[in-house]
């Protein structure tokens, strides 16, 4: 809370707690006026000048048994009673006043940064426009579908090998300037964005057929495939290291997309592929330091 508000509210509350202290004492010295007692001369003497200006402003007196009873003081306690929830009131349109400020101060600021994000989004979006290749990231998990105890790891990398081997080698014939490097898994890039949607089909369809094969083998197959947009003279080394961290997250038999891919994809004519958010993933570099991403699903839509 500002420190304004946090010392308005204070004192009002100080006051709220005060007022009921007040008021049992102007109770107990009306009982003690009441019984003649001598003690009440002397406890009096600072309460009776609030005393004297209620009972010129509130006259209240009673008879009883032959003596007139001034109600001063009573009305004195009751009139602290009332302040303490005039206080108490006013101590929470305090509080009311520094939440309209600070709703006012949040959606100043919340224009500020929705301005901010709409120039920055247009800038990306006009940055996107220059991003005519395409990059794909994609591993292989083999695993046997029975006798789990039974190592077949030199048969499972000879087949990725060879899988992989003969990706590049179609790759590199069908699609111009097209490349592939392989290691543990295939990093690609293709020239033409606007030939994803062949390549990615020309792509699943061999996987498919290596899947088939494999099933006839004993042999589960999981993949995992992370895609990007990028300039035509962007470094493919950072292109690939950057899928490395989008394919840490782990998502099997999908297809992964970035937000400048989706970007990219949404203005194709006619694509074959629907996108769909995954929400926000978040790569940690370090144990305080960490790099969140947007990442996206791409789905083959279904024919009419």
């Amino acid at each position: 809370m500002k420190k304004f508000y946090a010392q308005l509210y204070n004192f009002f509350i100080v006051l709220k707690v005060i007022c009921p202290v007040i008021s049992f004492f102007y109770a107990l010295l009306w009982l003690l006026s009441f019984f003649n007692l001598a003690v009440y001369d002397i406890l009096n003497i600072p309460f009776e000048p609030f005393a004297e200006f209620t009972r010129n402003i509130i006259p209240f007196n009673i008879d009883y048994e032959d003596r007139l009873i001034d109600m001063s003081y009573i009305v004195s306690s009751g009139l602290f009673i009332g302040f303490h929830y005039i206080f108490d009131f006013f101590a929470q349109r305090v509080i009311d006043l520094y939440n309209f400020e600070e709703m006012r101060t949040l959606r100043k600021k919340s224009k500020e940064v929705n301005s901010i994000n709409t120039i920055l989004k247009k800038e990306f979006e006009q940055e996107v426009e220059k991003y005519v290749r395409f990059t794909i990231l994609f591993s292989l998990v083999l695993k046997p579908a029975y006798n789990l105890s039974v190592s077949r790891k030199g048969e499972f990398d000879l087949l990725k090998k060879e899988f992989y081997s003969n990706i590049v080698k179609n790759v590199s014939s069908k699609y111009r300037n097209s490349k592939g490097i392989m290691s543990d898994k295939l990093f690609l890039v293709c020239e033409d964005f606007s030939r994803f949607d062949d390549f990615i089909g020309d792509f699943l369809e061999e996987l498919k057929v290596f899947n088939e094969s494999n099933i006839k083998k004993d042999i589960t197959t999981e993949f995992s495939i992370s895609t990007d947009a990028i300039k035509s003279g962007a470094n493919v080394f950072k292109a690939m290291e950057f899928l490395e961290k989008v394919d840490s997250f782990n998502y099997k038999n999908k297809i992964i997309c970035t937000s400048a891919f989706k970007l990219k994809y949404e203005k194709k004519q006619n694509p074959k592929f629907k996108i769909i958010p995954l929400g926000i993933s978040r790569f940690f570099i370090e144990p305080d330091d960490f790099e969140d991403f947007e990442l996206f699903n791409l789905k083959l839509r279904k024919k009419k």
